[in-house]
């Protein structure tokens, strides 16, 4: 086995675990906020996140050395939309939808990427792009009109945060694009501007009281698999791939066995709509992400 093939079989190894991973938080969200407010589950998630960032940045060959103030001022805004903004939104869905609704909808947030790519970096959409974003926003249509007209507890406000919280990570994720530093240190600028802000704001909104154990231990896997551990592998995924299109396709795996882990563990009967939903959403990126492979 040559060298190349190696370290895309281990690529292959960090990517298929981060997707694992990926695919279980929606139920530890979901748990966590049974017993925690979203301001108080999402401040012990980032004091968790940026703890375990700060070890593996301690250990790394990354530093924070020679790190321009415009380069700071990007990722202190950063940090601004997320972790901070971006969860707080997110979970605030969380709270208020099943748990397969407010992860599908924010799943459609690779499409408002392209979107936003094409309005602040000036990147031309191929001509599948439109048919493809028309495909997803279709298989949002199906989602919200499936949970409204169900018996699970929905309603407009937290499907409109859901998809909200995909335009935030679509800007986060542009910013990124701007920025030339180390994936490492960026985060790790990240999530210290969003632990400050985060507790200052927790300190100002709400008491921290009515802490339960299921609470915390959700909170801390939460930090560890969906921002911190699983992070670091997706980027060591990155790091050994040839190729990032040889492991990219792996989060598509995602939206799916999250469905299944919400069955086996929330208990939440799985609507056909989201399903069916699910599946235009990632049709239509799949289209898009294929249509402007030539630019990547």
């Amino acid at each position: 086995m040559t060298n190349s093939a190696n370290s895309d079989k281990k690529a292959t190894m960090f990517a298929l675990t981060a997707t694992f991973f990926w695919s279980t938080v929606a139920s530890a969200f979901k748990i966590g906020l049974e017993s925690l407010s979203p301001t108080l589950f999402l401040c012990l998630v980032i004091i968790i996140a940026w703890v375990t960032l700060s070890v593996a940045l301690y250990f790394s060959s990354s530093n924070l050395k020679n790190i321009s103030a415009k380069q700071y001022k990007m990722s202190i805004f950063g940090g601004f939309l997320n972790p901070f903004l971006y969860y707080l939104i997110l979970f605030t869905a969380y709270e208020r939808l099943p748990a397969q609704i407010a992860q599908s909808l924010n799943y459609t947030w690779p499409i408002v990427l392209v979107l936003f790519s094409a309005l602040f970096l000036g990147q031309k959409l191929k001509p599948m792009s439109l048919p493809g974003m028309g495909l997803s926003f279709f298989g949002v249509v199906i989602i919200s009109y499936g949970g409204m007209n169900s018996e699970l507890q929905t309603d407009f406000l937290g499907m409109g945060l859901a998809i909200g919280s995909s335009l935030i990570w679509a800007g986060y994720w542009i910013i990124n694009k701007k920025s030339t530093l180390s994936p490492l240190p960026q985060i790790w600028i990240n999530f210290s501007t969003g632990t400050l802000l985060i507790i200052l704001y927790t300190l100002f909104t709400e008491p921290i009281s009515g802490l339960s154990l299921t609470g915390i231990l959700a909170a801390t896997y939460s930090g560890l698999f969906e921002m911190a551990i699983t992070f670091i592998l997706w980027l060591k995924a990155l790091q050994l791939a040839s190729k990032s299109e040889k492991i990219s396709h792996y989060i598509f795996l995602s939206p799916f066995l999250s469905l299944i882990f919400i069955y086996l563990i929330l208990k939440e009967p799985i609507l056909a709509t989201t399903i069916w939903g699910l599946l235009f959403i990632v049709a239509g990126i799949v289209i898009v992400e294929y249509s402007n492979a030539s630019k990547k």
